[in-house]
């Protein structure tokens, strides 16, 4: 049965409140200049060698491995990426060790984008900016109410924005930084509008996990 609203009994102030905020955390990677030349070349040797894989990416190139992390070209980046995360996920007051058990590229060539997902299967997910700017796609995350999704799926939801069902949010980033959100937070990349790529290097955690032992790593150093 359907009741008006505007036929309410009397003038009441209603207690309302919000809850649930979600945390976010970045930071740069110190002199991200001085290996920026060489993490391009790196990604654009690995993507010569190396499968695509279609998930959320329509167009473009995403590496089909979900373990970069393992190939030698990785090593000579690997403290410093490996310690900004580990001081970025220090905002999240961690405690023991963080197990990144996923790490893969993305070049966004012009005209690609990515659509409206999530990273179920972990708890916190990240991204570095590699090469970017506005225009060659922002990354953004979508509001999206959750009951009308499906938990631990990896949905399409452009229909929810379209309908203004969701708001949205924009990081603030630049070239070197790193980003670290929960693993729910629906989130998507704009259209590369450039004739350049875009490129950035993503990747899924999970806290004092014992199921993966990747790359697991105190969060008090990086050994």
């Amino acid at each position: 049965m359907w009741y008006n609203i505007d036929k309410c009994i009397k003038s009441v102030m209603v207690t309302s409140q919000y809850l649930f905020p979600q945390q976010i955390a970045y930071d740069d990677i110190e002199n991200f200049d001085d290996i920026q030349d060489s993490l391009v070349q790196w990604m654009y040797h690995y993507q010569k060698y190396n499968n695509n894989a279609k998930v959320s990416n329509k167009g473009g190139w995403q590496s089909a491995s979900k373990e970069i992390f393992l190939d030698q070209g990785f090593k000579m980046f690997e403290r410093p990426i490996i310690g900004t995360i580990l001081d970025v996920s220090k905002a999240f007051k961690l405690t023991g060790s963080i197990n990144i058990v996923q790490m893969w590229m993305n070049i966004n060539t012009p005209h690609s984008y990515n659509i409206t997902h999530r990273h179920p299967g972990s708890q916190l997910s990240g991204v570095l900016w590699v090469k970017q700017t506005a225009e060659m796609g922002r990354f953004v995350f979508d509001n999206i109410d959750n009951r009308n999704i499906v938990l631990g799926t990896n949905t399409d939801n452009d229909h929810l924005i379209e309908h203004k069902m969701c708001g949205e949010i924009l990081p603030p980033y630049q070239d070197g930084t790193i980003l670290l959100f929960p693993s729910e937070m629906s989130h998507r990349v704009e259209m590369n509008e450039t004739n350049e790529d875009r490129l950035s290097i993503s990747f899924n955690i999970t806290v004092n996990s014992v199921s993966y032992t990747h790359l697991t790593l105190p969060t008090s150093d990086l050994v």
